[in-house]
């Protein structure tokens, strides 16, 4: 007995609480008007002829007219007046039309956006801020042009962010991350690069260097460390230093003469070439596996596009 009133109680709640949520959807659903005579009563609002309107809605006249009645039947008060062979809308209807004209507005420029990008995949590749500027931009632009249906959306940041979301990465390691596939793009040679003056040409060497300001990354604090171990160098016998936020910084503080940069060769090629730099050739360290990787997630549903931009990114070295 008691369970047969339990479950007729709990059949009874259900019939209530459908009962409200129907009665609300309702009540939601005539505070809105037809959706067709909205449309109606703004065309011909921004035209100010009925005919003009039924002919951009591919409908007839008589068919706008009704529209129109019934939009004004549904708020109780005239939109629209006679003027001339045209109409202009009343006072009510100007201040409606203002009020959603914006957001048909809206509507017809999201359309044109999910029109714009259907059949389009999306990668969303996130990068560090110095290799995308010096190196990732070019060769994107390029994909981009090549693929058009693929569109690349690039974030970057000084350091890197586990919590970045993303389809893919740049991350700079040694290729070895957790369910990640890696391919590496570039060869990271670090070499000390600065402004060719006649007194930095001299002294391009190691017995010269205490003469230079290192100019030392905050994100990569290593580097120079590593270059001096491997030529020998006692990096506390370096006493003049200036600490950079990142590569960009120093690379640029490096070209107004501040001082000498540990540069990855990569990324400052152009200057090189052009002769606004000058290196310590003798002296470049190959770090072999540590260098800029593309990683995204192996269950990655976009592998077939990531997979492209990978091809793409590593024929370009």
């Amino acid at each position: 007995m008691v369970h047969n009133a339990v479950v007729a109680f709990h059949q009874q709640s259900i019939k209530i609480a459908r009962l409200l949520i129907k009665t609300k959807w309702c009540i939601f659903m005539r505070e809105l008007p037809p959706l067709n005579a909205l449309l109606a009563f703004e065309v011909v609002a921004k035209t100010g002829s009925v005919r003009a309107a039924a002919e951009s809605m591919s409908v007839t006249p008589g068919a706008v007219s009704r529209q129109i009645r019934l939009l004004e039947d549904h708020f109780g008060t005239a939109l629209f007046q006679r003027q001339g062979r045209g109409l202009s809308l009343t006072n009510p209807g100007k201040a409606y039309y203002q009020q959603i004209s914006e957001h048909f507005d809206g509507l017809r420029d999201a359309g044109k956006i999910l029109h714009r990008n259907a059949g389009r995949s999306v990668i969303r590749l996130h990068s560090f801020t110095t290799f995308a500027t010096r190196w990732l931009i070019s060769p994107l632009s390029k994909f981009q042009m090549a693929y058009p249906d693929i569109d690349i959306r690039l974030t970057t940041a000084s350091e890197w962010d586990d919590s970045t979301d993303c389809d893919a990465a740049i991350r700079l390691g040694n290729g070895v991350w957790p369910q990640r596939h890696a391919t590496p793009l570039v060869k990271n040679v670090l070499v000390p690069v600065c402004r060719p003056t006649e007194g930095r040409k001299a002294n391009m060497d190691l017995e010269g260097l205490p003469q230079h300001t290192l100019l030392m990354v905050r994100g990569r604090p290593d580097d120079w460390q590593l270059w001096c171990h491997a030529y020998g160098v006692d990096l506390d016998n370096l006493p003049h230093r200036r600490e950079m936020e990142s590569s960009a910084l120093a690379y640029q503080a490096a070209l107004e003469g501040q001082g000498i940069s540990l540069a990855q060769r990569v990324l400052v090629e152009a200057e090189l070439s052009s002769g606004t730099l000058i290196a310590m050739d003798d002296y470049q360290l190959d770090c072999g596996s540590l260098t800029y990787y593309l990683v995204w997630n192996e269950d990655s549903p976009k592998k077939p596009v990531l997979k492209k931009l990978e091809k793409w990114l590593t024929s370009q070295t």
